[in-house]
Order: C-alpha cells, then structure tokens, then sequence
C-alpha cells in the first residue's frame, strides 16, 4: 500500500479497508455500519509530534487510531501542556464532537508513537452518526470510559507520588499499544506528566532495578508486567476495569440486536495486564 507525500494512502476498496481494520471501537459494530463509516474514512500514517487537534482551534476530523498512540493534554500556563489521557487503539480522537464541542477543544491532542489512524471529516462524522445507531451507542461508552479515565487521572496526579503515577501511565501506555517495547523516552514522559527528566530517569533506574522493566535509548521494555501492576496505585486497574465495562457492554448490544453470537474471538478491548480487581473503596 503506496504512501503518499500528505501522509495519506492511496485509496483502497471498500472491502479491503474493512477486512483490515484494527480499531477496536469499529470492531464492535455490525458488518453494514463498518462498511458504511470505513467507506468515508482514509488510512492516515501518524507520526510522532504531529498535532492532531490544536487547544481552542476547530477540528477538522476525527480519527479512529489502528495504531500508536496519541496523548489529550490540559494546558495549565502560557505554554504548558500537562496529559491527561491516552489514546491508542481502544480508541477514537475527537469524541468530544459527540458533545457538540466542535469549534473550540481544551485540550491538545498529539501523537506520541508513530502509527496509523482512520480519519473522517468531523463534518461527515456527525452525520454518519445520525444513521448509525450502533457506533454511536458504542462511541458514547466510550466517551463514559474517558470521563473515568480523565477523573481518575487527575485524581491520581494530586494524591499520588510520581513513582505510582508513572507506573500507572506505562500500564496504561502498553494496554493502549498493546505490546511491551514502547518507543517512549525519558523527556517524553517528563513533559507529559508535569516534571522534571531526572525525576523520571531517577524513577525507571529504580524500577529497572527491581526487575520490572528495563530501558535503552528511546525504548522502554516491560519485562514483568504483573510485578509493575503491583507497584501502581488502584487508579491503573479502575481505569481498565472501566473500559472493559463499558465496551463489553457495547459489544454484547451489538451482538444481540443483530442476532449475532459472541464467541471467544472477539478481540480484547484491552490487552490484560493482571487479574487485580479495582479496590471497593476506589474513586
């Protein structure tokens, strides 16, 4: 599949972008739905710093990311941008749309690891979802899944120390990329979560210590993935207990207005980390 100088690919048939799509969002939705929005989205290369949606600028398109993965971030000063969410595969960028947010975001939304999306006019999008009824019930679960996320988030930001905060990002991080070598680095993570690099590199030197995961120029490798669970605060297995709420959900109403059976290979909504229950006395 050539790729053009816009960051584009040439445009494929219909059939062919259906059978190849990774969003999971997407996955959930009946064979006639997925035909319909795939057949106005483009395949889109994402490539790291690109800024998908700018703080307070229209948005021209929503994009359901096949891979990578794009951070939602706050502005707290002048020109500082503290994340507040994660976006990867689970996931669309642009939800807000839903809400009649369309003209003026408050956050920015950048991509961290280069991948790929579909993209589609916000214009048509909000069409399409007058006419499929499906994918909006599942996009409004997930927008539910977000508020929870972005709750928990800055919840977690003011209660707990920067060890746990970064633990539950990179727990975050491989369930949304959904592999264990993530191309992230110590600055990367700096300017996300609000602090200094030596702060990180000091946090990573300690965990790599323990055993947990271990580090090389521009790559972060999770080598014991339930040792880290276990190091993170109950916010990491809130946030992924709701997500699976949520989207499980959708994908059972799916299934069951079309008449469709679930079987066991349905895709995972996220890749699991551990079998950690969210605390009772969590949020």
């Amino acid at each position: 599949m050539a790729l053009q100088h816009n960051g584009c690919y040439a445009r494929q048939p219909k059939e062919r972008m259906v059978e190849e799509v990774r969003n999971k969002l997407l996955r959930l939705i009946p064979a006639e739905e997925l035909a319909g929005i795939v057949g106005v989205c483009e395949r889109i290369q994402l490539r790291r710093h690109q800024v998908l949606h700018h703080y307070r600028l229209p948005m021209e398109y929503v994009y359901f990311v096949e891979s990578g993965l794009v951070s939602v971030a706050a502005r707290v000063d002048q020109d500082k941008f503290v994340e507040v969410w994660l976006i990867g595969s689970e996931g669309l960028v642009g939800a807000p749309v839903l809400l009649a947010a369309k003209s003026a975001p408050l956050h920015r939304r950048t991509v961290q690891v280069d991948g790929e999306a579909l993209r589609v006019k916000t214009s048509d999008f909000s069409k399409i979802l007058e006419n499929l009824p499906y994918l909006r019930s599942v996009v409004e679960r997930y927008l539910a899944a977000v508020l929870v996320q972005t709750s928990q988030s800055g919840a977690c930001n003011s209660y707990h120390d920067l060890r746990q905060r970064l633990v539950r990002w990179l727990l975050v991080a491989r369930s949304s990329l959904g592999t264990d070598n993530m191309p992230l680095t110590h600055m990367m993570l700096a300017e996300l979560l609000g602090v200094r690099r030596a702060s990180v590199t000091e946090c990573l030197e300690g965990l790599q210590k323990e055993g947990t995961l271990s580090t090389r120029r521009g790559c972060i490798t999770v080598e014991d993935a339930v040792g880290l669970s276990k190091l993170s605060c109950d916010c990491f297995s809130l946030i992924e207990y709701e997500y699976r709420r949520h989207l499980l959900l959708a994908d059972h109403a799916s299934h069951r207005e079309t008449g469709a059976t679930i079987t066991s290979t349905s895709a995972p909504i996220l890749p699991t980390t551990s079998a950690r229950a969210p605390s009772r006395t969590s949020g």
